[in-house]
């Protein structure tokens, strides 16, 4: 700091030399604007959801899991007694070997009635026939190999398996439930949802739907590069992950002038679950 006695000393020196002299002092740093926080209402919902339902009419005799468990992608859920599906395969089975069979005795007629052919001995109706009759058997082997792996398929379809990680519900069926087509088609077993990561639906205003960007007028989801996105839990705490833009609606409501802007946040913990209202908060991200 610069004293009064030699500022007047200064001053007397300028004043003796007649030369002029600017002093710059340092001056207080200027604070920038604090980034504006956009906050509006959300709501959580599942990032990804599966139906377990039955593909054929049989009787339930297990269930393999309990309503809030975690399960992961292939994991027996639903079992069906098997017992029918079983004898149906062991039958297609039979018929497979049944029809190889005819087809390889019809292969040794056509040889035969080929060489006898060869040799003048043979009418040429005779091989003609034979040939047909090959044909025949052939055709007859695929439709019997084609029943068999439609058997197979129906036996692996009376264990079902989870199409996707996440929590389960509890089960729509009790154990011993003999399900038909009806059934079917009216009813799912469980659902599945994935809660890791989990999106958060925000109803975005039309005045925070457009933001000033580069100079120009952007919409929300143009700027989502440039934005961070926070929570705000029904308790007033913060959710201790950032979020980030994922998807957005075509249009807005006519009625409350808002549009939904998706946001992906991870869950590790499985503490956000659907359903759950919280407040979305979008700031400027911080380089």
């Amino acid at each position: 700091m610069i004293s009064v006695s030699v500022l007047a000393s200064l001053r007397r020196s300028v004043a003796i030399l007649g030369v002029g002299w600017l002093i710059i002092l340092p001056a207080a740093a200027q604070q920038q604007p604090a980034s504006e926080i956009l906050e509006y209402k959300g709501s959580v919902a599942a990032a990804r959801e599966a139906e377990v339902a039955p593909r054929l009419d049989g009787l339930l005799s297990k269930i393999n899991f309990k309503a809030g468990q975690l399960v992961n992608k292939g994991d027996l859920l639903f079992e069906f007694a098997p017992k029918s599906s079983e004898l149906s395969l062991a039958l297609a089975q039979a018929s497979l070997k049944q029809a190889e069979a005819q087809l390889r005795l019809a292969e040794v007629n056509f040889r035969n009635k080929q060489i006898l052919r060869t040799r003048n001995v043979g009418s040429e109706m005779q091989f003609l026939e034979a040939a047909a009759q090959r044909d025949i058997a052939a055709a007859k082997a695929d439709e019997a190999r084609a029943n068999a792996q439609l058997a197979e398929i129906a036996l692996q379809q009376m264990k079902l398996h989870a199409p996707i990680s996440g929590i389960i519900s509890r089960a729509h069926i009790n154990e011993g439930a003999y399900i038909t087509k009806e059934a079917r088609d009216q009813s799912r077993l469980a659902t599945i949802v994935q809660l890791d990561p989990i999106h958060v639906v925000g109803k975005a205003p039309a005045a925070m739907y457009f933001q000033r960007g580069g100079g120009e007028l952007k919409s929300l989801e143009q700027t989502a590069e440039q934005r961070e996105f926070g929570l705000i839990l029904p308790t007033g705490e913060k959710y201790p992950h950032k979020g980030r833009v994922v998807a957005g609606a075509y249009e807005f409501n006519p009625a409350t002038q808002t549009t939904e802007v998706t946001v992906e946040f991870p869950n590790p913990d499985y503490l956000l679950r659907p359903g759950l209202d919280v407040t979305l908060q979008s700031s400027i991200r911080t380089k």
